[in-house]
């Protein structure tokens, strides 16, 4: 529909970033990642076509600033461009997003100023690129009731929210609106962008999700005010009381066992494998609370051996997380330096690797497929009871 509803008027000499030149139409983005970056769509034919890979665009300018910005000017033939929605979405270098909604009409060009809230009706209508597709339909078809789930569970444990901190500041977004945050990744340029952002978040919505079932199996009230979410702090995620089993159990969300920067400096076949997914340890440890970065294994050292060990797979990873010897390897260390009682492995959807499965069974590690199917689930929330009892 135009105009579009609940947007400001602009005006058009104010755009710099889209000018007419004669018979074509010169349009300018500046790429990579969501800081300082903006980027620019057309409706074509129902799907959000990036000016890059439209018919007859022809890039006139390109320029790298810095390690990972690039600026890009084409040329689009005005008939290809001409009364479609042009989407130009903008990302401040703090990652605030600014969307502005554009028609070429005649000798003219329209502008409005839109709130986010336009992206969710856009965010499923991106033209896929090449490899993002798979991830992409995921995501829709999961990750929205998972990250529901993980919330019903976190309001039932009495704490008050989710902080999320650090670097996982970034996964807020999924958090708080995951349609908005599936736009934000199909909004870049490339697939391999795509593929690379939606994996992190799938990644971790699911390890959560894992997590919050964790939680649900031993109807677990939180001691602390919130859910702590920081990667490889060491800070627990969550302190709970049982009210299943009566015991208290504190609970990592990828902790560091070592300084795991001291594994760049190895060659890659002794690499260690230093942040597992989720590790419970029984009891409500003072001691957990002052852990510094690559310091859980003094937990251990000190005598608290964890009960349960988890380690989360979805079962679509795109990278070297999926490769058998990469997951062995990674059991393998927490295995070695965490001694857990119970190991385990949580795959989403299917594992497809047998070499894999051969070698989880040569390690002793427990492995859970197809967590969505409602037997299955029963099935891992025995396991967990038994391990945590």
């Amino acid at each position: 529909m135009w105009p579009p509803i609940g947007c400001e008027k602009r005006e058009s000499s104010s755009e710099h970033w889209i000018r007419l030149a004669g018979s074509e139409v010169e349009v300018e983005q500046m790429v990579g990642g969501t800081r300082g970056t903006d980027y620019v769509y057309v409706m074509l034919n129902g799907l959000l076509t990036n000016v890059k890979h439209l018919p007859g665009a022809r890039l006139v300018a390109k320029e790298d600033w810095g390690r990972n910005r690039r600026r890009e000017v084409y040329r689009v033939p005005k008939s290809v461009i001409a009364d479609k929605p042009i989407v130009k979405v903008s990302f401040s270098k703090s990652g605030y997003m600014f969307l502005d909604l554009c028609m070429v009409r005649g000798e003219g060009i329209e502008c409005y100023s839109c709130p986010p809230d336009v992206c969710r009706e856009l965010a499923s209508k991106f033209k896929f690129i090449g490899g993002e597709e798979q991830l992409a339909e995921f995501y829709v078809d999961f990750i929205p009731k998972l990250v529901d789930e993980i919330k019903s569970v976190v309001k039932k444990s009495n704490a008050r929210g989710i902080f999320f901190a650090g670097h996982a500041s970034r996964l807020e977004e999924t958090f708080n609106d995951p349609h908005l945050s599936l736009f934000t990744s199909m909004v870049l340029d490339t697939w391999q962008g795509r593929a690379l952002s939606l994996q992190e978040k799938v990644s971790h919505v699911v390890e959560l999700w894992v997590l919050a079932k964790v939680v649900e199996v031993v109807d677990g009230e939180t001691i602390d005010d919130k859910w702590w979410v920081e990667f490889t702090s060491n800070h627990p995620l969550a302190r709970v009381k049982s009210r299943a089993t009566g015991k208290d159990y504190t609970i990592f969300y990828q902790p560091s066992i070592y300084p795991h920067v001291i594994s760049a400096f190895l060659p890659e076949r002794k690499r260690l494998h230093l942040i597992p997914d989720i590790v419970v340890f029984e009891g409500l440890s003072q001691l957990s609370q002052y852990l510094g970065w690559g310091e859980l294994h003094e937990l251990v050292e000190k005598g608290s051996r964890p009960l349960l060990l988890i380690e989360v797979k979805s079962g679509i990873e795109t990278s070297e997380w999926r490769r058998p010897e990469y997951v062995l390897k990674q059991l393998e260390s927490y295995e070695q330096y965490l001694k857990p009682r119970r190991i385990a492995l949580a795959v989403l959807t299917r594992l497809k690797e047998p070499l894999l499965k051969a070698g989880l069974r040569r390690l002793g590690v427990d492995v859970y497929e197809e967590l969505l199917d409602p037997k299955v689930q029963a099935s891992f929330a025995r396991y967990v009871q038994e391990a945590l009892e």
